[in-house]
């Protein structure tokens, strides 16, 4: 017969027991759930976009909407409207002229009395006009090149801004199951505690966790209107318009790096300011050499009709040829303004080629870092803080650890899965630098090459 007080203390301990196994338990399937529904969910709709078809969404709209984009293709129809212009003869001249023999009209009385019809025609020297049309050409075509930088910029903007909405709200999701965590975990101490198995500071740790996760869930609240208002802003939407998204930052869920290789290649051909430069190059080239024909003369062809009234009608022909007669202070600084700009325009290019470069190279080595640490992340870091928390909750039923082991163990995980998400939405954010093929302010003023207008109006002067 066992006493009353080990019958006790064998009570006890089983309930001990059981409490501990249901709480083992209770505990990896907490852990283990957040993964396994959020693959299940993402199993379960095949048909949702994906992030790359729903940000492609987003994108479409913005350059459909931005003002700024609108501004700028405007602007590079009206310079292609000025190609055509800048080889087509002047103006003809037509001009109406009365000479009169007396003081009395004696149109068909005196001889020397007559009204005159008179066209003129001027006629550039051979090779001008068609140099003029090939530099507005070029100019055409570096106009062309302000639509896709900024299609590229606000493109990568919309990249980045959607990233900051995803982690926003997976981040809000996150806190929610922390949330929801330790709401669980401090009802289960408050019955522990009651039974005697448990300690008071475990159930004002919970306490403690839950009141700071609710201030945690502020901020991401405000991440997320805040991630909301500069995605509309983009859109050109109202500032609180909903923006649903179904895709969901994954650990795993991660694409390949595009190859070094193909991709510098890629950038050397898209990257506005290297094509910009290259146009450049070439127009300071054809305006050096229609800066020296502008030291060949252009020619003037006129004709007249005279009538005379009834005396008998006279007619005339003529031609007239400029001088360059001021050709040392007018002509020839032209043609060392075009040369100098062509020395530059090539050292231009060249910059711009190197910059290209070295942005691509940072840029591809930063996302393949943040690759490397995602994949790490799903295959590394949140696997071993899984067996950390299993590892704890084993000590905890032995006894071996307090309960603090445990809450400590499952507060890594979480924070883990939140620098995974992290990186996860840095690499679209990443990706979308890469994408953009953009240059430092500050570079890109110190290498403008922008020759005046003027210039252009006066190597093409008669």
């Amino acid at each position: 017969m066992l006493s009353r007080e080990e019958e006790k203390r064998k009570i006890l301990r089983r309930s001990q027991a059981a409490a501990g196994f249901v709480l083992i338990l209770w505990c990896l399937a907490l852990v283990s759930a957040p993964a396994l529904s959020a693959r299940a969910a993402f199993a379960a709709e095949p048909a949702a976009p994906s992030a790359a078809a729903e940000v492609e969404v987003l994108v479409a709209e913005a350059l459909a909407k931005n003002p700024d984009l609108a501004a700028a293709r405007q602007g590079a129809a009206a310079a292609r409207a000025r190609v055509s212009p800048a080889g087509t003869l002047p103006d003809p001249m037509l001009s109406v002229s009365y000479e009169n023999d007396g003081v009395s009209p004696s149109l068909g009385v005196e001889p020397m009395t007559r009204l005159s019809f008179i066209a003129q025609q001027a006629f550039p020297f051979p090779g001008k006009l068609a140099l003029a049309e090939k530099v507005a050409h070029l100019d055409a075509g570096r106009g062309a090149t302000r639509p896709e930088r900024v299609a590229l910029t606000l493109e990568a903007a919309v990249r980045r801004a959607y990233a900051d909405l995803l982690e926003a709200r997976e981040d809000l999701r996150l806190v929610d199951e922390q949330i929801a965590t330790w709401r669980d975990i401090e009802e289960d101490i408050r019955i522990r505690y009651s039974a005697g198995m448990g300690t008071q500071q475990d159930v004002l740790r919970a306490q403690g966790e839950r009141t700071r996760l609710l201030q945690q869930r502020r901020r991401d609240e405000a991440a997320e209107k805040s991630a909301v208002s500069a995605l509309n802003q983009l859109l050109y939407r109202p500032a609180q318009s909903p923006l649903p998204t179904k895709k969901e930052l994954i650990p795993g869920d991660l694409p390949g790096v595009p190859a070094g290789h193909q991709l510098l290649e890629e950038a050397l051909k898209a990257t506005p300011e290297l094509k910009d430069a290259a146009l450049a190059k070439d127009r300071a080239k054809l305006a050096a050499d229609l800066a020296r024909r502008n030291l060949r003369p252009d020619f003037v062809a006129s004709a007249a009709y005279m009538n005379r009234g009834g005396l008998p009608l006279m007619w005339s022909l003529g031609v007239g040829v400029s001088i360059p007669l001021w050709a040392g202070k007018k002509q020839r600084p032209l043609i060392v303004e075009a040369e100098a700009l062509g020395e530059a325009a090539s050292a231009t290019e060249a910059s711009v080629r190197r910059q290209v470069e070295a942005r691509i190279e940072e840029r591809l080595i930063r996302l393949e870092q943040i690759a490397d640490e995602a994949k790490l992340d799903a295959e590394g870091v949140l696997v071993q803080d899984r067996l950390s928390v299993d590892a704890a909750l084993a000590s905890y039923r032995t006894g071996s650890v307090p309960f603090v082991t445990v809450l400590e163990a499952l507060g890594t995980y979480f924070i883990d899965r939140r620098a995974a998400v992290s990186r996860l939405a840095g690499f679209i954010r990443a990706e979308a630098d890469l994408r953009e093929l953009s240059l430092d302010r500050a570079e890109l003023a110190a290498m403008a090459f922008s020759p005046s207008p003027s210039f252009s109006a006066a190597a093409s002067r008669m």
